[in-house]
């Protein structure tokens, strides 16, 4: 069940449903890798009570693995996602967050584990543990369904930014990508693909990036090598795909030990979510093909 909402992401948005998020992208001071963990052990009290209450439906921790720094040296070490039900709601739990409040929700509940003074010390050592917080507010425009089990810790999900180019590159992506993406889901070759835009940036996030696309793969698994049969075609697709948009180098993200989630969100998420089984998957697949106009799906690379 938790692979609902682990991800931050499910694809629901087929059915009109759209959900946000707001990812912090944290670039750490060398050596505080410890010191970040204690921090994150702390807030963890806050975000299980604001998903209890309401205002976000998710809240979860991805290491950046592996960490060269080729992207320079403010390169992200860790992903930081909130997740939300709608617009609505990231925008209201925003405008109202207060640091006062949240440490007082941590310590009452960490009361008997740990004391004050030890909460306002790992809180206070915040700021010299990172170099640099970049801020994205995303909307999911497009997604196919997760497969293959419960999310656990250990799992891998990589991130591609983009650069739009053209007016139609979101077209693009649900009409070429979607379903090349959602051919491999259905074929037991990967496990999950999403789309993002950017909608909101603080001023150290990157101003260039426009989208951000996520996958989660199957270990070992091989794509088909076309998009579509027809050589003539799938060189058209690439090319399409290729001006509409620039790649930014894809990077790998593990699921540590943070994760949470609303579980009264999931009967109503589930409900919008497509099931892979049986009947369902072949209209599924039928559907998307044509959408596509195209004979058949294969690849895309």
């Amino acid at each position: 069940m938790k692979k609902i909402l682990l991800l931050f992401f499910i694809a629901t948005c087929s059915f009109g449903y759209s959900q946000y998020a707001v990812a912090d992208f944290i670039a750490l001071n060398d050596g505080t890798d410890d010191d970040y963990h204690k921090l994150e052990k702390v807030w963890k009290v806050y975000h299980q009570n604001s998903i209890d209450k309401g205002e976000k439906t998710g809240w979860a921790v991805w290491k950046k693995t592996p960490v060269n720094n080729e992207y320079g040296e403010e390169e992200a070490h860790y992903v930081v996602i909130n997740q939300f039900a709608s617009k609505e709601q990231m925008e209201k739990w925003t405008k109202n967050f207060n640091y006062d409040n949240a440490v007082s929700i941590m310590k009452k509940g960490l009361k008997g584990k740990m004391s004050n003074s030890a909460i306002n010390k790992i809180l206070n050592n915040g700021p010299k543990i990172k170099k640099e917080v970049r801020v994205y507010q995303l909307e999911l425009l497009d997604a196919t369904p997760l497969t293959g089990g419960d999310l656990k810790v250990g799992d891998k999900m990589t991130f591609a930014p983009m650069v739009q180019k053209t007016e139609d590159y979101e077209d693009v992506e649900s009409y070429i990508a979607k379903p090349y993406f959602l051919n491999q889901v259905m074929n037991g070759k990967h496990r999950w693909w999403g789309f993002t835009k950017v909608v909101e940036r603080n001023e150290d996030a990157y101003e260039q990036i426009s989208h951000i696309a996520w996958n989660i793969s199957i270990p070992g698994a091989k794509h088909d090598p076309y998009i579509v049969g027809n050589e003539f075609v799938q060189k058209v697709l690439e090319d399409k795909m290729n001006s509409s948009r620039e790649m930014i180098n894809s990077q790998e993200l593990t699921l540590p030990i943070y994760f949470l989630y609303s579980k009264a969100k999931l009967i109503t998420l589930q409900s919008k979510s497509f099931v892979l089984a049986g009947t369902g998957a072949n209209i599924l697949l039928k559907l998307s093909r044509i959408i596509m106009c195209l004979p058949s799906l294969n690849t895309f690379k």
